[in-house]
């Protein structure tokens, strides 16, 4: 069991470190930018405020998944347990909503439908992305710091039959909450869920519909531009699948279900906001291209230092 554990930290540990550089990256790019230039575009500043969410929120993933699992019997951790399960809740809200507005800025952008509201998003969406991301801060405060009072403090004893007879006690915390809290939960949890699987629906449906209208020309820039919609495609299937897979371990967490697999679902939970930043930096020409000199840099640097 042991051993298990070990190599469900491991991998953790990759997830973790890959989220937090890839989500570095994204930060000192864009603000290195915004110093440069004094601006962002609004596409920038949903990312930057992606990448610091999820920065921060693998940073309390790989806080709580190595201290409080390998030294669990330490009592500093109770001390510290009920800050940063709220701490991580707050993030977890808001990085989906993050996320969500991104999904939401590229549908509106990209994708073509004649319906009067999505005509009217399309012409102010630039202008409510501060409002929306301000919203989506202080929606997630709402949801998050009510969950306080509920986390109870629970402390697991462990006699172990030695010579000193020493007593180990594992302080464990839990959300205990009532239908309320639950409800106010999840609808924290599925209403950036919900907007997100429409806008991406939408513009997985409005790129489908365009790439089977380029299929039936033959020029060279139609093929190109039928590859980079069927490429586009791929990415927001991918993100769907991340997206899904972590509400639904959420719902798990929240539900108390599945106690036993709790380091598993651990691994799972931590390869969204580490998978889905590094598929929007390669996606991204710019990230990308920083990305590749600084890989560059590092595989030189490792030679020069085995040699």
């Amino acid at each position: 069991m042991f051993s298990v554990i070990i190599i469900g930290l491991i991998i953790l540990g990759i997830e973790s470190i890959t989220g937090i550089i890839a989500n570095g990256l994204m930060i000192i790019v864009n603000c290195r930018e915004w110093i440069r230039n004094r601006k962002l575009t609004c596409c920038d500043v949903i990312l930057t405020s992606l990448g610091i969410s999820r920065f921060f929120l693998q940073c309390i993933i790989m806080i709580n998944s190595t201290f409080f699992h390998l030294f669990p019997e330490m009592n500093e951790q109770c001390a510290v347990s009920r800050p940063l399960t709220v701490v991580w809740m707050f993030l977890n809200i808001l990085s989906l909503w993050f996320a969500t507005w991104l999904s939401v800025f590229y549908c509106v952008k990209i994708a073509n439908f004649s319906q009067p509201l999505f005509l009217w998003l399309k012409q102010r969406i630039s202008g409510l992305v501060p409002q929306l991301l301000m919203g989506s801060f202080l929606v997630s405060l709402v949801t998050c710091l009510p969950s306080i009072n509920a986390i109870e403090r629970k402390y697991i004893d462990h006699s172990m039959n030695n010579l000193s007879g020493n007593t180990i006690k594992e302080c464990r915390y839990k959300v205990d909450l009532s239908s309320s809290l639950f409800i106010l939960s999840m609808l924290g949890y599925s209403s950036p869920f919900i907007i997100f699987i429409i806008s991406s629906v939408l513009l997985i449906t409005s790129l489908w519909r365009h790439s089977k209208r380029m299929e039936k020309t033959t020029s060279s820039s139609g093929d190109t531009v039928t590859e980079a919609h069927v490429r586009a495609i791929k990415g927001l299937i991918s993100f769907i699948f991340f997206y899904i897979s972590y509400f639904v371990i959420i719902l798990i967490l929240l539900l108390d279900l599945f106690t036993n697999f709790v380091p598993l679902l651990t691994v799972i939970l931590a390869a969204y906001p580490s998978g889905h930043t590094v598929i929007l930096i390669l996606g991204n020409p710019k990230l990308k291209r920083v990305a590749m000199r600084a890989l560059h840099y590092a595989g030189c640097r490792l030679r020069d230092a085995v040699s």
